[in-house]
């Protein structure tokens, strides 16, 4: 379990979080199902919610209000509704007026892909309407929005799409998976030309699979499960040899540790402990087909 940041509670309503691991049936396709709650609170500053930059490719159920996902330089409004959401190589801000209710399932990395008229790599930094790709599965989310069923109810829908769904699903391929594997094994840290070697076959073809069935080139996902793993280890210790945090990461130092987090974030790594520590902000992230979500309070609804 993820642990959480000490700060002082939202008033009533509180916000509501759910990590509802994914049932047996679904252990080839889906990491984690998820749901997220979190207020309207008129009269008061709006909380920011920031979802880290990800390698991830979601289902998403939106039944709160319209918000919108903003990265550098872009944004994307997201009405109510079913999304398919791309992988995020950015730390994006969601900007909201309102409340924001989600509910969904997160994709293991290439299983999505068998499912999709296209490329994955075409999702990146997108919401895409449910009803455009699985018209039955995004009308059936819709209607267990509209009866604002509970949230038990809710991942029974979600489940039984889900389910429906996969039926129709090609195999997932094998080589694509192997390479997850591989650059996890190698702390993120596995230059193309070496795992086409251990692969067998050539580079480009790992590049075109990535392309195809994960959404991110190999270098740029080994360098988001990098990060992703820093984002881990540094709301899990209270005291940081920066210098061995590098090394364990699968970084060359403590300065590429850092220019890497800048990269995807916009700011230091010690910026963004300051800011876990004040609690004024909401960090949405994950781990390898597993959804972390740190908040300073955690109510399961399942």
């Amino acid at each position: 379990m993820p642990n959480t940041t000490p700060h002082e509670p939202l008033t009533a309503p509180q916000w509501q979080l759910a990590e509802i691991p994914a049932k047996p049936a679904f252990a080839d396709h889906i990491g984690t199902l998820f749901y997220l709650h979190l207020p309207a609170q008129e009269g008061q500053a709006l909380r920011r919610v920031i979802a880290m930059a990800s390698c991830s490719l979601d289902l998403v159920l939106n039944l709160g209000d319209p918000f919108v996902m903003e990265t550098f330089g872009d944004a994307v409004q997201v009405e109510r509704g079913a999304y398919l959401a791309g992988p995020r190589p950015a730390t994006a801000f969601i900007r909201r007026e309102g409340e924001v209710t989600l509910v969904g399932a997160r994709f293991k990395h290439g299983a999505a892909a068998p499912l999709l008229p296209y490329p994955v790599k075409e999702v990146e930094q997108r919401f895409i309407p449910l009803a455009t790709l699985w018209p039955e599965t995004s009308a059936r989310l819709a209607a267990a929005g509209e009866r604002n069923a509970p949230v038990p109810e809710l991942v029974a829908e979600l489940e039984g799409a889900l389910a429906d769904l996969l039926l129709k699903a090609r195999k997932a391929d094998p080589m694509v998976r192997k390479a997850v594997k591989l650059i996890a094994q190698h702390q993120g840290d596995l230059e193309v030309s070496a795992m086409a070697a251990l692969l067998g076959v050539s580079r480009q073809t790992v590049k075109h699979k990535f392309d195809q069935h994960v959404g991110v080139s190999p270098k740029l996902f080994g360098k988001l499960r990098r990060f992703q793993a820093v984002l881990r280890r540094l709301t899990g210790d209270s005291k940081l040899d920066w210098t061995q945090l590098a090394k364990e990461s699968g970084y060359y130092d403590q300065a590429h540790l850092i220019r890497e987090f800048n990269h995807f974030t916009g700011f230091s790594p010690q910026k963004f402990l300051k800011n876990l520590e004040k609690g004024d902000d909401l960090y949405l992230f994950d781990s390898a087909d597993q959804t972390h979500f740190h908040l300073g309070q955690r109510q399961l609804q399942a």
